[in-house]
C-alpha cells in the first residue's frame, strides 16, 4: 500500500514554494504598487489579530489527550492554529458581510478558541495511516476492481466484481 512520508511531503511542499515564487513576488509587487492589500493585512485589523492571537493562546489550555498525545508542542500548534483559523474565519465573515471591525475583534477570540481544537482533531483524525490505508484501497478498487490492501486489519469483499457467466 502506498505509504505516505513526511519527509517527502517536506521536500514537496518545498518544491511547491520554489515554484510558485515568481507569481507570488509578481503579485505582491502590483499589490505594494497599486497600494491595495487585502483586509487581513490592513491596520484596522490589528484588533482581530490580536484577538486571534488571545483565542489561540486560550485554545492551547483545551486539553484533549487523544490530541495532545500526536503534537511534539500542542500548546504551540494549537496557538497558531487557532491564530490562523480565527483570522481566516473572520475573513469569510467580513467578505460576506458588512460587519465592523470592533465585532470581528470579538468575534476573532472565540472563533480561535473553538476552531483551534477543532482543527488539530481532524488533522489527526485524517493522518491515521490506517484510514489513509484504507480511503487509497477503496479509490483503487473501484476505479480498477484491484484489491491493494495488504494489512489484514480491514475486511475485504472477494465478490466484488466477480466474473459470472453471463460476462
Amino acid at each position: 500500500m502506498l505509504k505516505i512520508k513526511l519527509k517527502r511531503l517536506w521536500w514537496l511542499s518545498l518544491v511547491a514554494m520554489v515554484a510558485s515564487y515568481p507569481f507570488s513576488s509578481w503579485a505582491a509587487s502590483q499589490a505594494i504598487q497599486g497600494r491595495v492589500l487585502p483586509a487581513p493585512f490592513l491596520l484596522s485589523w490589528l484588533g482581530v489579530w490580536v484577538f486571534a492571537a488571545a483565542g489561540g493562546v486560550c485554545a492551547a489550555f483545551v486539553r484533549i489527550p487523544e490530541i495532545d498525545g500526536r503534537f511534539y508542542h500542542p500548546s504551540v500548534a494549537k496557538s497558531l492554529l487557532g491564530l490562523f483559523s480565527g483570522v481566516a474565519i473572520c475573513s469569510l465573515i467580513d467578505n460576506f458581510t458588512d460587519t465592523q471591525s470592533g465585532a470581528l475583534a470579538f468575534f476573532a477570540f472565540f472563533a480561535s478558541i473553538f476552531s483551534a481544537p477543532l482543527a488539530a482533531g481532524i488533522m489527526v483524525w485524517l493522518s491515521n495511516q490506517k484510514r489513509i490505508d484504507k480511503a487509497l484501497n477503496q479509490a483503487v478498487r473501484s476505479r480498477t476492481g484491484v484489491d491493494t490492501s495488504i494489512d489484514s486489519d480491514f475486511t475485504v469483499d472477494r465478490n466484488y466484481k466477480r466474473s459470472n457467466d453471463n460476462d
